[in-house]
Order: structure tokens, then sequence, then C-alpha cells
């Protein structure tokens, strides 16, 4: 009976130890997306941790942009893909034109995450997915509609749809600032599942759509994507989002997280993110083959 007792407090001493292991840093949470750019830059970032690091990445499910800042915060995930335009506006409530004329964007919205909430943004992977107002390519040809401006006399007559994000009150870079600022009245306007608004577009039950200007789709349902001719929308430069005490709270189990995060510094422009979110949601291919393709094809893990 004292041997077995004896093994039980072995066991039960083995499995504490294993737990606290896990909670001294041995895993790291990333948030999946909502689209598949999120999910392929958040699987980049996992092969890469796993490939330099002791840590094994967890994947949380997708989480819209307020309530995802909230759970990096509170520790529930560790790294998210953020933006410096949506930090800026949707998280901090800051105007671009609150941005100091000798700093730019990013640097004051990772600034202002610093003072204000704790999080900060990694340098910038390279490419901008900003928003961008899109029609029916032959439509705009028809009208020759290149600007934002230029579809404004057209608006009243048009069925505008976008996702429900869009029609959210926080932050100024929605819906009802945006037509005020462009002076635009939509003959209806529907807040549509993301999934759902380019089928939407391609079937006329909708005219006019928000998109990203590094969606894949744009170029399947041939969209034209207006310029935004009197600036409405901040630069949306794409970073890790992270708690700025992350690098300390992994300092022993992944002293080198900081150098391995940073590895996709500069590496993705605009096309090369555009390709790859076409690969993914045009032709069906997986965001974690995706990421693994692309860090091979540039070198950063081997084959």
């Amino acid at each position: 009976m004292k041997k077995i007792t004896a093994l039980l407090v072995l066991l039960l001493a083995i499995f504490a130890i294993a737990g606290c292991g896990s909670d001294d840093g041995e895993e790291i949470v990333l948030a999946e997306g909502q689209f598949s750019e999120v999910d392929i830059m958040m699987h980049m970032a996992g092969i890469l941790i796993e490939e330099n690091t002791d840590l094994s990445v967890v994947y949380h499910d997708a989480m819209a942009t307020v309530p995802g800042y909230n759970a990096l915060q509170d520790g529930d995930i560790d790294i998210k893909l953020g933006y410096d335009g949506t930090l800026l506006t949707t998280i901090l409530g800051y105007d671009p034109s609150d941005v100091p004329q000798d700093e730019e964007l990013f640097d004051f919205a990772k600034r202002k995450g610093e003072e204000d909430l704790g999080v900060t943004l990694t340098e910038k992977f390279g490419f901008e997915n900003t928003y961008a107002l899109a029609i029916k390519e032959d439509f705009a040809e028809a009208e020759g509609i290149e600007t934002i401006s230029d579809i404004v006399p057209y608006t009243s007559d048009l069925i505008f749809g976008a996702e429900h994000e869009f029609f959210e009150e926080e932050g100024t870079m929605r819906f009802n600032p945006f037509n005020e600022y462009y002076g635009i009245e939509w003959k209806d306007a529907r807040s549509i599942d993301i999934g759902l608004k380019y089928s939407a577009m391609d079937n006329e039950n909708i005219d006019v759509t928000m998109v990203y200007s590094t969606d894949g789709l744009n170029r399947v349902s041939d969209l034209r994507v207006l310029e935004d001719d009197q600036n409405f929308f901040p630069e949306y430069f794409a970073s890790h989002s992270m708690r700025d005490t992350l690098f300390e709270e992994y300092a022993d189990s992944a002293p080198n997280l900081e150098e391995v995060l940073l590895m996709l510094e500069g590496q993705i422009s605009n096309e090369d993110m555009i390709e790859m979110n076409y690969l993914a949601d045009a032709e069906g291919e997986d965001p974690h083959e995706i990421a693994m393709d692309f860090l091979i094809e540039r070198g950063l893990i081997e084959q």
C-alpha cells in the first residue's frame, strides 16, 4: 500500500511539473482570422516559430477585430495579425489627422498602442491591405469611373453591400463616416456575410461593395478597385500585433522570439499577398500549405 501511495505521489509530481512547463511558455497562441489573409500570415508565423524555437503553436478560432484585441490584452491569445490603420482608428479611437506631421502613421499607432493599451506592432511585412470601394469592371469602363468621387453621382441608384464589421459604430473608418466624408447617399445598404459579398456582386444583388485591396477575389469577380482620391482611409500596413510584454514573457522558453517574428519584415509585397489570397479563395488551396510554400520559396525555411 505504501508503494502504491508513493507511486501516486510521484505521478502527481510529474504531472504538476509538466503543467508548470506549459505555463512557462511551451505553448504560444496565434489567432486565426475571418479571411484567408489572416490565416496565411498566422500560419507563416506559426511555421517560423516551430522551426526556430522550442515553442508549440496553438491556433485560436477567428474573432472580430475588437474582441481579438481584448483577447490579446487578456492573454487569451498571444499574437494576431495587426494593421496600423485598424489599431489607430478602430481600437485606439484616433483619426489619421491626429498623427503628427513629423511622424509616420505606423509609428504613431505603435507608440499609442503601447502607451494606451499595452499592445504593440512588429515591423511591417511590406504589403498594405486597405479598404477599397469596388464595382464591376464593365460598369466602371462604360461610365469612365476610376475614383470614389467619380461614382458619387450614381450612388442614389445603387445598392451597397459589405460585411457586418464595416457597419459597426466602433471606429471612425466605417460606413456612416465614409458616406458623410464623400457626401454619398445609397439607394439601399445591406450587411452581408463576408463569404457572400462576392457572390452578391456576381449575382447583381448589390452594385457596389467594400473590399480589401489585397483580396484575390477582386480578380475572380472582375471588380475594379476605385481610387480613394480624397484619402478617407488611412494606410493599413500589416504586421504582427501582440502585448508589449510578450518577448519578456517568453524570454526563458524562446529568447529568440523577436528575431523569429522579424524574419517576415519587408518580405511580402501587395502582389505577393494578392496571389496568395487568390490561391486560397479561388483555387481552394490550404492556407498552411500556401504559407509553407512561400517561406520555402523565400529561403526562410528549408524544404
